[in-house]
C-alpha cells in the first residue's frame, strides 16, 4: 500500500509525530541517494507543521523574520518563545524515542543528546536532565540563520529542519550553544571597541555569557 504524500497527510490533519516521521524518512531516503518530495518544505507546508506544534495561525516561522519568531531576551541575544521551543523539542525526543533519529559522535551514539533541555531532576537516557530549555530557545533562534535570515535558504525556517542543525551541533558539544553565546559577545565587544562604538549593552550581554557558561562548564564537572 502506498504511503500517503506530505499533502495528503495534511488534508488528513496528522498529529505532528505523523509529519515528523514523514519528513525524517523522507530525509533518511534523501541521504541514501533517492529522489523525495520535499513538499514538506514549501510555505503553506511549513505553516501546517507550524500549526500542527499548536503555534497561532499568524506563526508560519516561513514567513516570519528573525525577529518576529525569535524577539530579543532581556538577557540579550534573540530567543524563540518558550511555548514553540518546547512544542519542536517535544517533536525531537519522540524522532530520537523512536529511533528516527539517532545521533552520533565519531560513531558513538548520543542517544542523550536533549537531556540539558529536558525539565530538571529526572533521567533521559540515563543522563540527569538539566532544565536549560532557555538554552534550545537560544539555539533555535541561532540555526535560523540556515533559513530566510542571511540569502542562503536552506530549511525556510523549517521549526523540524532547524533542530536537526541544532541537534548536529549539539553532537560537537552539548555545551555548544553556551560557548557560543560567550565567544559572539566577546568579538562583538571587541569589534565595539576597535570601532569606537558604545560597548554598555554589548559588556553587559558578554557578561551575563560569560557567567552562564562559567556555571554551565561547573555543572558539567560535577555531573561528570
Amino acid at each position: 500500500m502506498k504511503e500517503p504524500s506530505f499533502s495528503e497527510l495534511l488534508d488528513q490533519r496528522a498529529p505532528a509525530s505523523k509529519l515528523t516521521e514523514f519528513i525524517m524518512h523522507e530525509l533518511s531516503v534523501f541521504n541514501l541517494g533517492k529522489t523525495v518530495d520535499f513538499n514538506f518544505l514549501s510555505r503553506p507546508s511549513v505553516g501546517a507543521y507550524c500549526r500542527s506544534l499548536g503555534f497561532a495561525t499568524s506563526r508560519n516561522w516561513s514567513m516570519l523574520v528573525l525577529d518576529k519568531i525569535a524577539p530579543k531576551s532581556p538577557l540579550g541575544p534573540n530567543i524563540v518563545p518558550e511555548r514553540e521551543a518546547k512544542a519542536v523539542l517535544a517533536q525531537l525526543r519522540y524522532a530520537i524515542d523512536s529511533r528516527l533519529l539517532e545521533p552520533k559522535n565519531k560513531g558513538k551514539p548520543q542517544p542523550d543528546i536533549i537531556s540539558d533541555f529536558l525539565p530538571k531532576g529526572k533521567r533521559y537516557k540515563r543522563a540527569k536532565t538539566l532544565g536549560h530549555l532557555w538554552e534550545f530557545q537560544y539555539a533555535l533562534a541561532v540555526e535560523l540563520e540556515h533559513g530566510k535570515t542571511r540569502g542562503s535558504n536552506v530549511t525556510n525556517n523549517h521549526p523540524l529542519l532547524t533542530a536537526l542543525v541544532v541537534v548536529a551541533h549539539l553532537t560537537e558539544d552539548k555545551l555548544y550553544y553556551a560557548r557560543l553565546w560567550e565567544m559572539e559577545t566577546s568579538a562583538e565587544l571587541f569589534n565595539a571597541h576597535f570601532e569606537k562604538a558604545p560597548t554598555g549593552p554589548i559588556m553587559k550581554e558578554n557578561m551575563h555569557a560569560k557567567v552562564y557558561l562559567q556555571h554551565r562548564l561547573q555543572e558539567r564537572v560535577e555531573n561528570a
